[in-house]
């Protein structure tokens, strides 16, 4: 008797799967703390970044929103989302901000993030894949 699937199928599959998995779950945490930022100018919300396996100091600070009305949103998550796709299983996705006022609207200081940003997505994709 003889293997119908063969070990190796089946080791290349849980890995294009995991991979698959790793992706999606990032790309819903992008798009959680994109959508979840608070706005006045858009710089907050343009400065998410992506990176897999190192981190960046990288900012745009000032810049604000420089895409067509309604478009920031899109522009920033097809940014990180080619990052994204770089990641495969046993990578380390990282989302940051790393503009100077970060911090201080992750810990409330906005009234349109009370709650913060990043904790929160955060909670919510925990929830979702429990």
């Amino acid at each position: 008797m003889g293997w119908k699937n063969k070990p190796t199928s089946f080791a290349a599959q849980i890995q294009a799967d995991g991979d698959q998995h790793l992706r999606k779950i990032s790309a819903e945490m992008l798009r959680g703390v994109i959508t979840g930022s608070p706005v006045m100018d858009g710089t907050f919300r343009s400065n998410h970044r992506v990176t897999v396996d190192t981190i960046t100091n990288e900012t745009v600070e000032g810049t604000g929103n420089t895409s067509p009305k309604g478009n920031l949103d899109q522009v920033v998550f097809n940014d990180g989302a080619k990052e994204i796709l770089k990641a495969h299983l046993g990578s380390c996705v990282y989302i940051q901000n790393n503009l100077p006022y970060a911090v201080a609207l992750e810990n409330g200081h906005s009234e349109q993030a009370k709650n913060g940003v990043y904790a929160l997505t955060f909670q919510y994709i925990c929830e979702k894949y429990r």
